[in-house]
């Protein structure tokens, strides 16, 4: 009976052995310009990591969802990676909840990283007391490469996609623009897509104050001439055309003052990719009905989530698939 139990344990020991050899955890390490603080597996699929840069200031939260099968798959399967890009007045956590329900088990990694409450995904033209305050340098130059370096990433511009709302939206279509290289997707959940628009403006300098000043830190001062003006160098219309190889997706509705607020803009960026016969889908899912989902037309994560579950089977039809 001695020696039952012994072999027993001897083989539950040599199962976990071969488990451990064969499995492939993600281990994150330093690289790119970013330095690892602390990495946590806070479930078999999420990661939490904790990075500093030179290019924006404090450490930063990084969340990363993995495929369920991601351990078991073999060292020489890889991944498209979906980067899910946050809102203002949130962080790095704000997508984990509709991240794991709508990707569940699909062959996909997502990240999701901190933008700072009010970076809006650019370099700030005033950062002031706050700087540095260099988001697109920490997320195109550094996090893209960064990710691709520490998991099995299919890791060029076919496997790769962006998606955000609000002030990801506009984050997702502003990083597809400037870096048009790295995506073959690209999506807007409620974005704030033309910086142009005085209302806009309005809604974005009045989100906070920062040094008794209005939120002039990312594009600066909307007054000052077109040439210097960072609303009309980094606005999504101005850059149309640096879409031309992506396929875009733009989701609005308007049933309260943000939405259509944001609602022009998304429609004059249609018209203009139209124009420019560059492929889009475009949904103006006006109170909510047409798009399901306990979706009431506002802006809120039952609509964002709603568009999500819309537009990733749309994005997965492009992605080039693991191998």
């Amino acid at each position: 009976m001695r020696y039952s139990f012994f072999f027993i344990k001897l083989a539950f020991a040599l199962c976990n052995i071969i488990n451990y050899c064969t499995s492939d955890i993600p281990n994150f390490v330093s690289g790119f310009g970013l330095t690892v603080c602390s990495s946590t597996q806070l479930s078999n699929e999420l990661f939490e990591v904790v990075v500093s840069s030179n290019e924006v200031l404090g450490n930063q939260t990084i969340r990363i969802l993995v495929p369920q099968n991601y351990s078991t798959s073999g060292n020489n399967h890889r991944y498209s990676v979906l980067y899910l890009l946050h809102g203002a007045y949130a962080d790095a956590t704000a997508w984990t909840g509709a991240a794991q329900d709508v990707i569940g088990n699909t062959s996909l990694i997502a990240v999701m990283p901190n933008g700072g409450p009010f970076g809006f995904y650019t370099n700030w033209m005033i950062p002031g007391s706050l700087a540095p305050q260099n988001w697109r340098i920490f997320h195109m130059e550094q996090l893209v490469p960064w990710i691709d370096f520490n998991l099995r990433t299919v890791a060029k511009k076919q496997g790769r996609a962006i998606a955000g709302l609000s002030m990801g939206g506009y984050g997702a279509i502003h990083y597809a623009e400037l870096y048009s290289y790295n995506f073959i997707y690209a999506a807007s959940f409620s974005g704030a897509l033309d910086l142009l628009d005085p209302q806009v403006q309005n809604l974005i300098l009045h989100l906070t104050t920062i040094d008794d000043k209005p939120l002039v830190g990312p594009f600066g001062y909307p007054s000052e001439p077109l040439s210097s003006n960072g609303w009309f160098a980094q606005d999504t219309i101005t850059r149309a055309a640096q879409l031309r190889d992506i396929h875009i997706a733009l989701y609005n509705c308007n049933n309260d003052y943000t939405d259509s607020t944001f609602l022009p803009g998304c429609y004059r960026l249609r018209d203009l990719l139209v124009l420019l016969n560059i492929p889009v889908y475009f949904d103006d899912y006006g109170d909510g009905q047409s798009i399901g989902h306990g979706c009431d037309g506002k802006h809120d994560w039952a609509c964002w989530k709603a568009s999500f579950i819309d537009v990733l089977p749309r994005m997965m039809a492009v992605l080039q698939q693991g191998y």
